[in-house]
């Protein structure tokens, strides 16, 4: 999860980015490199020149080149942990950050007399703060500038999908933060839809298999529970791919998709529902998932799935009314077996209008 932090002048952006850190969250801050660039010039942490360097990178190197240091450090440690990124001020730094996935904006609303007298107390970087008015005056420079690659913290508002309320103490505070990360869980709650669901579980599946040629795992799934379950690979008992370290198509010369009873191997497929009559299980009415990819000489790409003609006519025999199919491109397909059926009794088997025929092998397209 990353979440982004924006607010307006002394809204408490730290106060919430250390709430979260105490949470596990790594933060990291847009000022921050500002104020970094400021030091290399030589030049007093102010909020006037923080303000002024954090434009002209904006303006020299695009508006969003803050969020896209960040993103890159974020990258490097790794996608799989929490981050905060605090003082987001343009619109440029949200486009970018929204590449990232699971990021979530959140504005920090706090009352501007609330906001001054806050900013009086800290005293930070030499802000000027003689009146309200003045703060007002200094505030109103980031809030609405014309130019994109300027601040525009109106526009950051806007395009928030979270706010929370700082007008009260820290522990409201605390309760506020707690409440934003419900919403962000309640929300984003990660439910996929039931092909994907199965499918990902005969991507599971099909890491065992022991073909040296693709990794194949099939579910059979009835009423939306799995009932069965089936890898390629050999015949329980017997010696496999790896134990005698090659595979005998390859040996033998055998073209892909041609004399599949020269295979040690038995096919997923083949196995779901092999696996499903030892245990005495109907398959009558279900829905088969495959999942396949090419393993051969250490690659992994991923195939179009289709079951081959003897896994065909046992998924018509088991009574099997749908095939989803994973897909090279990371989406599935739906097959009714009744299509098969049709098609079978109109034309020759050999004669399909798709077929089990795609080049897992090398380059003289041995399986």
């Amino acid at each position: 999860m990353i979440v982004g932090i924006t607010g307006y002048l002394a809204s408490g952006k730290s106060t919430v980015s250390e709430l979260l850190k105490k949470k596990g969250f790594i933060v990291y801050s847009c000022s921050d490199l500002i104020r970094e660039e400021c030091k290399n010039r030589g030049l007093e942490i102010t909020r006037d020149n923080l303000r002024t360097v954090g434009n002209e990178l904006r303006k020299s190197q695009g508006s969003n080149v803050l969020a896209k240091w960040l993103k890159e450090k974020i990258i490097l440690q790794g996608l799989d942990k929490n981050y905060v990124v605090e003082s987001i001020r343009t619109a440029g730094e949200i486009e970018e950050l929204r590449k990232l996935p699971h990021f979530y904006l959140v504005f920090v609303d706090v009352d501007a007399k609330v906001r001054y007298n806050r900013a009086k107390e800290r005293l930070k970087e030499e802000e000027h703060i003689a009146s309200f008015e003045e703060f007002m005056t200094s505030e109103r420079k980031e809030m609405n500038g014309k130019d994109k690659q300027l601040q525009n913290l109106l526009e950051c508002k806007e395009l928030s999908e979270f706010t929370i309320n700082n007008n009260g103490a820290l522990e409201d505070l605390e309760k506020e933060v707690d409440g934003l990360l419900l919403r962000i869980q309640l929300r984003d709650k990660e439910k996929p839809e039931f092909h994907r669901y199965f499918l990902s579980i005969a991507e599971v599946v099909s890491r065992r298999s022991n073909c040296l040629s693709t990794r194949f795992g099939a579910v059979i799934v009835k009423n939306s529970t799995i009932i069965s379950t089936g890898y390629v690979g050999a015949p329980r008992g017997t010696r496999d791919c790896y134990d005698r370290r090659y595979c005998i198509r390859r040996k033998n010369n055998v073209p892909s998709g041609q004399q599949y009873e020269l295979c040690a191997s038995v096919h997923a497929e083949q196995n779901a529902i092999i696996n499903a009559a030892r245990q005495g299980v109907s398959t009558l009415g279900t829905t088969m998932y495959i999942f396949g990819e090419k393993v051969h000489l250490a690659t992994h790409e991923l195939i179009d799935c289709y079951p081959c003609f003897i896994c065909k006519k046992m998924i018509i025999n088991a009574g099997i009314t749908e095939v989803v199919c994973s897909r090279a491109d990371g989406s599935y397909r739906l097959y009714r077996v009744d299509d098969w059926v049709k098609e079978w009794k109109e034309k020759e088997i050999t004669e399909d209008n798709e077929k089990y025929r795609i080049d897992y092998g090398d380059k003289n397209g041995q399986n």
